[in-house]
């Protein structure tokens, strides 16, 4: 008779390495996901947005930005606004110990595009313009709207324009550092 030799049961344990590797994985797909999201939203004031509020009166312009700009502020757009930039910076930690790779550099690229040309600009030119604007009342006088129009849309529509630059190509950084393969050492 031959012996029989039952192993014990074992629970396998994911290594350290692997556990690394997915939270890396995800980190990435999610960096991904919030930089495009945010960019897609420049990207469509950029081309659609402006195009249809530049054919519009002094009045309907300023009256129909201010609604937009109020309503911009909510939990969706700050998702994928805020989320870009903190998964930006998980994202770039988790990579940090691998200096060497080509992901850390095409994070770390994405990083600075997005933080510095996307998110900072939004945050110290974009907001106070729209803050600026904020503050035309619904009452005011012809010439007070097409003032308050006039140093309003030409700077916000060109910054708007820089900010979606930076945000795609912080995507496409993104995407180039997803089809790289990880390496394993």
């Amino acid at each position: 008779m031959s012996e029989t030799r039952i192993e014990p049961l074992s629970h396998k344990v994911r290594s350290p390495r692997r556990l690394g590797s997915t939270f890396r994985a995800l980190t990435l797909a999610g960096a991904t996901l919030t930089t495009g999201l945010a960019a897609g939203v420049f990207y469509a004031y950029a081309v659609s947005v402006n195009l249809g509020l530049a054919t519009q009166p002094d009045a309907s312009y300023v009256a129909t930005m201010q609604a937009i700009n109020d309503r911009i502020e909510n939990p969706l757009f700050f998702a994928s606004f805020f989320g870009a930039l903190l998964l930006l910076l998980a994202t770039f930690a988790v990579h940090f110990p691998r200096p060497r790779s080509g992901r850390f550099w095409l994070v770390a690229l994405a990083c600075v595009l997005y933080i510095g040309g996307g998110f900072l600009l939004t945050v110290f030119v974009n907001v106070p313009l729209n803050e600026q604007l904020a503050s035309v009342a619904a009452d005011a006088s012809p010439v007070e709207l097409a003032r308050a129009r006039a140093g309003y849309e030409g700077p916000w529509n060109f910054w708007n324009s820089v900010r979606t630059m930076f945000s795609f190509l912080a995507f496409v950084a993104l995407v180039g550092a997803c089809l790289l393969r990880e390496d394993r050492r």
